[in-house]
């Protein structure tokens, strides 16, 4: 589902998205739906058309593919610029959404989104939700975003896609679909306290998403469980 919306970015790969507030949405996101560590997806705009007719491939009979930057949430901030305005005040909070409903609230839940790879997703006809994912990424995106691009949740279902990968048919030594977290040294690479944290919570998804895989994943987990101890004592 949509939870809110790009409003601001710090750099190609973070962004700032503006949880939707009341009356904004029929359906009004709760926290468990932009929680730490949950996996998002933003259609990149530069690949989607102006008008729902332009999403129909007439040729095809089908719907046209989609492009998608996937992020994970790893911070949280509330703002309300009220806080700490000493002074009286000519109404309350009840009066003005009364009396004034065009009154624009400055009160916001801001999300911290740092995208890890794309995905192009084909949208499967007369199945409502059914979709096939056409390519996956890990790693920095060439396109950026655009403000006011819609945020959604990502399903298990999609977590699982973004993370299986396949050799192409015909490559020399080609696997099985296998597990890939390709994007964990460029989030190493970033300066932020909390991304470490966030890392281990993708491994705990993962953990569940792939029990196959789970004597793999808690070595990694180890790993750098161990690593961030020794980087935090010095």
């Amino acid at each position: 589902m949509a939870i809110g919306k790009i409003v601001k970015s710090d750099s190609h790969i973070n962004y700032v998205c503006q949880i939707s507030g009341p009356h904004e949405t029929d359906i009004q996101p709760v926290p468990a739906e932009y929680a730490f560590g949950r996996f998002v997806r933003i259609a990149v705009r530069s690949q989607r058309q102006d008008g729902p007719e332009d999403l129909y491939d007439e040729v095809l009979g089908q719907k046209k593919p989609v492009q998608y930057a996937v992020g994970v949430i790893y911070d949280t901030i509330l703002q309300n610029p009220a806080f700490g305005v000493l002074g009286p005040r000519l109404s309350n909070e009840m009066q003005v959404e009364l009396f004034s409903p065009d009154y624009v609230t400055e009160k916001a839940v801001l999300t911290y989104i740092m995208v890890l790879g794309m995905m192009e997703v084909q949208p499967l006809s007369g199945s409502g939700e059914q979709f096939e994912v056409l390519a996956v990424m890990h790693g920095i995106p060439l396109l950026s975003l655009e403000l006011d691009s819609e945020v959604e949740t990502m399903d298990d279902a999609m977590v699982r896609q973004f993370h299986h990968f396949k050799d192409p048919a015909g490559t020399t030594g080609a696997r099985d679909p296998y597990l890939h977290m390709g994007y964990i040294p460029h989030i190493i690479a970033q300066r932020s306290s909390l991304l470490p944290m966030v890392t281990l919570q993708i491994i705990d998804q993962l953990e569940r998403l792939f029990p196959q895989n789970l004597s793999l994943l808690s070595i990694v987990k180890r790993n750098f469980a161990w690593r961030l101890k020794v980087e935090t004592t010095g």
